[in-house]
């Protein structure tokens, strides 16, 4: 027996307890009103009520079947062309998804036309089966925009993640009858994303899958009965018939499990070659219902999906559409968040480098977004407070870094540029705030980051930074100044632990070098003030997206397994801790965290006393390597 509980096969509850931390508040209509397809159950009340139940099923009913009826009067082609403007580079996947989902809003059609289900088509789900940042999720997301259909995201990967796994799909599910509750005449699409995770590995590197009796029965398409999981909720009915479900995942590895079904049943590929030969992509597009059940589903689950689609990774010609030259391109979409009477422009070289950076890192147009970001938000800010300039321009710099340019010139409003959406891109020129317009107090002082280099070396600085020991051991010498009198004692320590918290971001940032220089030029952020008493250099660790336009990295650590790591946390916790300092101290401790290195750039002897001291840290941290100890107790040994 498994550690979660089986339903008793031909049951048609889900009987399960309250998950922790999961409540969902439920409104139900009265429990005695049949659903669509249901057999009225024999009951003890008045013929008048009896009567008014079916009358309000039958509306139901009704109401539901004209809706279906009014989207499948719609051509086909028309609402793939529609998705067609929102989704690049899918295209095949698209008229897959849009058919299977016709189909079954047919079925569901001819049922509430009476039509009994045994002489229908039992399959009304599917799976999409792709690479991660393949675009599963908003080519969904779109299509049932275009079709006007409800949609509920389920993340399945919580599911497995719960004691008793049952509880979580039972609590899932009643978001779906939340969901027919709210919408009464339209159809609801349950998009059970990350379903790969629904296959758990288990101690002898076999895979199981869970919960197949629950979902057996959703698929199926007869009416559910919910239990009450938690005091206050009452019993609901499900109406299944009127689900469309499907499925999504990345299925890892799959690959292998697809070539060697190949292999062994000795196909022949078009192009002469043989399974042995194909790349991963190529692979994937020959999945079939058939490797799931390898990989680890069972086969009465895998029998009720109609079909596998299998969703390409973007390839670069794609991904540079969406950065620019498409009607929903990163370009356009910038533009419309600065409103009207601004623009921002990708030059073409620019639009090349973040589409190659996307193809390498594995991540598709989230990389475009990670990438964006930075430059998103200083775009906002700066076009919001400098009439000067009404147009941003991101190109790749003489370094070949990218970066961000300003100036003035007359854009088009919202109706010429929706005729432009269509267009080729055109190559737009090039804005350097080099040669165009005095630095931004936005981008980071390079010449500051010259100045402060060319005392301290920068691989003399990434010795003692190597470690967090060392990062807290410098900033302790940084902080040291002792020309510098403290109006309140708890200015040295606001002063370590900004430097501390700064030094740390640094490797996350991939528009900056781990130098003393930049560490210099980022805390000058902290005098570019934004509203409600944010600085600039702020954002950097805790902003968002929604509120700033810019990812932070604390939200970036949320979202990207690569950033969430020990140097990170230790960053934004500095950070944290600094920012709870009254503002007074928090300013004294940044002029004091900058101002022994500013005096190492104008004097001899303060820069001999600072890279003396720096060089004492790196040579701690690297005797703590050598010896097995911290780079802490080997500074304390030495001394």
């Amino acid at each position: 027996m498994s550690d979660y509980d089986r339903q008793p096969e031909g049951s048609s509850q889900v009987n399960v307890s309250s998950i922790e931390g999961r409540d969902t508040q439920v409104h139900e209509g009265k429990k005695d009103t049949p659903l669509v397809g249901q057999r009225p159950a024999v009951s003890d009340a008045p013929v008048g009520r009896s009567a008014v139940a079916d009358a309000a099923g039958l509306g139901e009913a009704l109401d539901i079947g004209a809706s279906i009826r009014a989207l499948l009067a719609r051509p086909r082609d028309e609402v793939v062309n529609e998705c067609k403007r929102y989704v690049v580079g899918q295209d095949q996947v698209l008229s897959e998804v849009v058919g299977l989902t016709y189909s079954c809003l047919q079925r569901m059609e001819r049922r509430l036309s009476g039509v009994d289900d045994l002489d229908l088509p039992r399959a009304c789900a599917f799976m999409l089966a792709g690479s991660t940042a393949s675009g599963k999720s908003f080519i969904m997301k779109v299509v049932c925009r275009v079709l006007g259909l409800t949609l509920v995201s389920v993340d399945c990967s919580g599911i497995t993640g719960a004691g008793r796994v049952g509880d979580s799909v039972s609590t899932e599910l009643r978001r779906v009858v939340e969901a027919q509750r709210r919408n009464p005449g339209r159809p609801v699409v349950a998009f059970w994303d990350e379903a790969d995770k629904l296959v758990r590995q288990t101690k002898e590197g076999s895979r199981s899958f869970d919960s197949q009796g629950n979902f057996l029965k959703l698929l199926d398409g007869d009416p559910l009965e919910l239990e009450p999981e938690r005091q206050g909720q009452t019993p609901v009915r499900l109406d299944a018939g009127r689900v469309l479900n499907v499925f999504a995942g990345a299925f890892m590895g799959i690959e292998s499990i697809v070539r060697k079904r190949l292999l062994s049943g000795g196909i022949a590929m078009a192009q002469g070659g043989s399974a042995g030969l194909m790349g991963p992509e190529e692979l994937r597009s020959h999945m079939t219902l058939q490797d799931l059940v390898s990989w680890g589903f069972m086969p009465e689950f895998v029998g009720r999906f109609g079909a596998v689609v299998s969703v390409p990774a973007l390839s670069r010609e794609s991904l540079l559409q969406i950065v620019k030259g498409s009607s929903r391109s990163l370009e356009r979409r910038v533009t419309n968040l600065l409103g009207p009477g601004r623009a921002f422009r990708i030059t073409d070289a620019a639009a090349q480098r973040i589409a190659s950076d996307a193809v390498a890192s594995g991540l598709g147009a989230r990389r475009i977004d990670q990438l964006a970001n930075h430059f998103e938000a200083e775009a906002t800010v700066r076009l919001g407070c400098d009439r000067d300039v009404n147009v941003a321009v991101l190109d790749v710099g003489e370094d070949g870094r990218l970066c961000l340019g300003f100036l003035r010139e007359e854009v088009p409003d919202e109706a010429e540029r929706s005729t432009q959406s269509g267009s080729v891109s055109v190559e737009v020129p090039a804005a350097r705030p080099s040669q165009q317009m005095p630095q931004s107090r936005f981008e980071p002082d390079l010449q500051l980051v010259s100045r402060v280099d060319a005392v301290v070396g920068t691989s003399l600085w990434q010795d003692c930074t190597s470690t967090t020991a060392g990062i807290e051991l410098v900033a302790k010498k940084l902080a040291g100044h002792r020309g510098w009198k403290c109006s309140d004692s708890r200015v040295r320590e606001a002063a370590e632990l900004l430097l501390r918290a700064v030094t740390g971001y640094l490797p996350f940032d991939p528009e900056a070098r781990q130098t003393l220089g930049y560490v210099m030029a980022y805390l000058k952020f902290m005098d570019v003030g934004l509203k409600d008493g944010w600085t600039y250099l702020d954002t950097f660790f805790f902003g968002t997206v929604e509120v700033c336009g810019l990812r932070g990295l604390e939200e970036r650590a949320m979202t990207d397994p690569s950033v969430a790591t020990p140097a990170s946390v230790t960053a934004l916790a500095c950070y944290r801790r600094f920012l709870r300092y009254p503002e007074r101290v928090r300013r004294e401790a940044g002029q004091l965290a900058r101002e022994r290195t500013m005096a190492a750039t104008t004097s001899e002897h303060e820069a001999a006393w600072l890279v003396e001291d720096i060089r004492d840290v790196a040579t701690s941290v690297g005797m703590g390597a050598m010896g097995g100890m911290s780079g802490a107790d080997g500074f304390i040994h030495m001394l």
